[in-house]
């Protein structure tokens, strides 16, 4: 007897491991599904959110590719970039790309952009601002635009491995000037709010590192995430220093409205004070210095 339940269990344990194999060949093998992990860090808090982290480099992605495209490339970037936008989004932007299909091929136009900034108003609502550069028959134009969008969350494909669309879109303002900097970067507890630099820093100066964690990406130049680990009940300044620059950026508590990314110009940073240069003293003082033990002033 005591064999036959020996036998009839594994024989239902054999049977649940083939049944869970044949489900994870068929799920990995399917191309709709792709799984997005992103690694935080050693240095990131503990349960700290991925979402916002996520949200803010889908919108940084697709504002660059929404907002750059020359007369060669229009109609296959734009028509593609749709596929992240929601259904009544997408159906309007390829409307919107289809009758400017041809106008913009006769043209030689380009246009480039640069994300200044980008906030996050309230639940998936973002507010972000941008610089252009419009290039039509080498006659170049400059533009400051805000938009608004609405994020929303879908399933995850290998045409959307972020899982995340575009819901709704809509240009508020225009000028040919850049907006102000914000005297104060507004910040929440566990989120990540990224602040990019003109230069290489090689020193940071943080008055709270148990409250305020950092870490920094550079190559040419930075890019600096800041996570508050708590709830900051005091605004704090860190100083971000590059080779000849400073940058003093004063954080606070985000009240309602929270930065998400800020792109900071040199004309954010204070010029360095030079450290007064000390002049080598030659052989022949050197060897007087140990002789006689008479110092020359430098």
């Amino acid at each position: 007897m005591k064999i036959r339940v020996l036998s009839g269990l594994l024989a239902l344990c054999f049977l649940w491991a083939l049944s869970v194999s044949v489900l994870y060949w068929r799920l990995k093998n399917n191309p709709r599904v792709v799984a997005v992990t992103m690694d935080p860090g050693k240095d990131a808090p503990p349960n700290a959110p991925l979402g916002e982290l996520e949200k803010m480099t889908f919108l940084r992605q697709f504002l660059e590719r929404y907002f750059n495209y020359d007369s060669n490339n229009f109609w296959q970037s734009q028509t593609s970039l749709a596929f992240l936008m929601g259904p009544q989004a997408r159906e309007l932007r390829l409307s919107e790309v289809r009758r400017l299909r041809e106008k913009i091929q006769r043209k030689n136009l380009s246009q480039l952009s640069k994300l200044l900034s980008l906030r996050k108003r309230s639940m998936d609502h973002y507010e972000g601002h941008l610089a252009l550069q419009i290039t039509e028959d080498r006659e170049k134009s400059d533009l400051s635009i805000t938009l608004q969008m609405v994020l929303e969350e879908t399933e995850r494909t290998l045409e959307n491995p972020w899982g995340l669309v575009v819901r709704e879109m809509t240009f508020q303002s225009s000028s040919p000037t850049p907006p102000r900097l914000p005297s104060q970067i507004a910040v929440a507890t566990l989120n990540p709010t990224l602040l990019a630099f003109p230069c290489a820093i090689t020193n940071i100066e943080n008055p709270n590192e148990e409250r305020l964690k950092t870490k920094i990406t550079t190559l040419n130049v930075s890019e600096l995430q800041i996570t508050p680990s708590e709830r900051l009940s005091e605004p704090l300044t860190l100083v971000a220093a590059c080779k000849d620059l400073e940058f003093k950026i004063n954080i606070a508590e985000a009240q309602g409205e929270q930065d998400l990314y800020l792109s900071l110009p040199l004309s954010a940073g204070i010029k360095r004070k030079e450290a007064p240069k000390v002049r080598q003293r030659d052989i022949y003082e050197q060897t007087i210095d140990k002789v006689l033990g008479i110092k020359f002033e430098n």
